[in-house]
């Protein structure tokens, strides 16, 4: 029997002192403007601690934290600006009819949408919100504490920053940090953008995500097979030649276009790879993509180390082409907004099935402590991507869950590759390791 969630209330929890008044329009930079309005999720499951204070301490580190992260607790102007009016965020308080340990013996990915404020079923969705927050108690005393952070407003490492500061507020009361504040001044929004990033976010009821586990030894033994000195580009090997590989095979009914080659897209955080590099606090979205191509046309198998050679030349030309054009201060707006275009061009070809893959792995999110101890486990929840497949780290660290989402007859064909299974456990279902 499901867990039953019932919100118990639901209010605004507003910075702990108000922004200046010259502090209250922050501009949107073009990153901004180019991102999807999706609200990334991500849940932190703790285990019981005795301290009764601690719930009512997250309200109060919050309310701190968005004193500097400002915008946060403002509502978002559609591609222009964010009016930082402190109006808060939506905070809500929730309490579930189990055991921490019930939730985590079945694992059942259905049941994450429970412990985060809003879904993709979610109706009349408020898009000026660029933050909101549920905080879900288990009858043991364990905790769920779900965020959705709007991606116009800053990407998964704006967002991780933003938690890390709420926790180590929560935790020691320390001074808080100061983001940085300068990506939309080095590349400024431009009025009447009209590019088609060629991102498509359908909402299909028919997409369905799983999750599998790769453990340390069946990553290092994929490594070794495909000649990679990395991990995640070891693993996106895999999942791509087996998803691509799925698609192919699938039923998708009589109008199933005929598919003639395969992108697997690669989302990067450029705050690193600018010279001198951006900090890691800094605030907005600085995320970049590179491409690799497989033509489908050729009968011959699919190699792994192929995939591998591709996903590392189109790395190499995102860094050496890419990336210095954007390091350019006079004609970085322009090379983002022409490679955008291009990237647009090449996802809209007909015969041309797309992945997206997004690596959460290296941020320390097992790390991040609000006063409970380590996470027990970390989770996310259905996102509208179709072929979306996003990567973290397992709790130990050296293993890496994927999250695959992709179409119901799709999935069928994908989960059971034997290639796929020989490297990893599917975890649909199971205890949480």
């Amino acid at each position: 029997m499901a867990p039953k969630v019932e919100i118990t209330s639901t209010h605004a929890v507003k910075p702990s002192s108000p922004t200046p008044d010259h502090l209250k329009n922050h501009d949107l930079s073009l990153l901004d403007q180019l991102s999807p309005s999706i609200y990334p999720p991500i849940i932190f499951f703790y285990e019981t601690k005795s301290d009764s204070n601690l719930t009512p301490r997250l309200k109060s580190s919050l309310s701190r934290v968005l004193s500097s992260f400002y915008p946060y607790a403002g509502r978002i102007n559609e591609d222009i600006f964010i009016d930082c009016n402190d109006d808060g965020i939506p905070y809500s308080e929730a309490i579930i009819d189990c055991s921490l340990s019930d939730v985590l013996k079945e694992s059942d990915l259905r049941l994450m949408k429970q412990f985060v404020p809003l879904t993709e079923e979610s109706v009349n969705l408020d898009h000026t919100l660029p933050l909101l927050v549920q905080v879900s108690l288990f009858k043991c005393g364990g905790i769920a504490i779900g965020a959705c952070s709007s991606h116009k407003i800053g990407d998964a490492s704006n967002f991780f920053t933003f938690i890390r500061e709420w926790a180590n507020i929560s935790l020691t009361d320390n001074k808080v940090l100061i983001p940085e504040f300068t990506i939309s001044s080095l590349f400024p929004r431009i009025g009447f953008l009209n590019i088609n990033t060629g991102i498509d976010i359908p909402m299909n009821n028919k997409l369905v995500r799983k999750r599998f586990v790769f453990i340390a030894s069946s990553i290092s033994s994929l490594k070794g097979q495909t000649a990679s000195s990395s991990r995640v580009q070891a693993v996106s090997a895999l999942v791509w030649k087996c998803a691509m590989n799925a698609v192919k095979k699938a039923d998708l009914g009589p109008n199933k276009p005929e598919i003639t080659s395969s992108i697997a897209m690669t989302l990067v955080n450029m705050r690193g790879r600018l010279n001198p590099p951006l900090p890691e606090t800094s605030f907005g979205n600085f995320v970049g993509s590179f491409l690799a191509e497989k033509n489908l046309e050729d009968s011959k198998e699919i190699e792994l180390c192929d995939l591998v050679a591709q996903l590392r030349h189109g790395f190499k030309e995102f860094c050496d082409g890419y990336m210095k054009q954007v390091q350019d201060s006079k004609d970085g707006v322009l090379a983002i907004l022409n490679y955008s275009k291009t990237i647009g061009e090449m996802l809209q070809r007909n015969g041309t099935e797309v992945f997206t893959f997004s690596s959460w792995c290296g941020f320390p999110l097992y790390e991040i402590d609000f006063g409970w101890g380590k996470p027990r486990w970390i989770s996310v929840t259905n996102t509208p991507f179709k072929n979306g497949i996003m990567m973290m780290d397992t709790k130990e660290g050296n293993g890496i869950e994927v999250w695959a989402n992709l179409e119901e007859d799709v999935m069928v064909v994908f989960e059971q590759n034997p290639e796929l299974l020989a490297y990893c456990s599917p975890s649909s279902s199971g205890d949480v390791r």
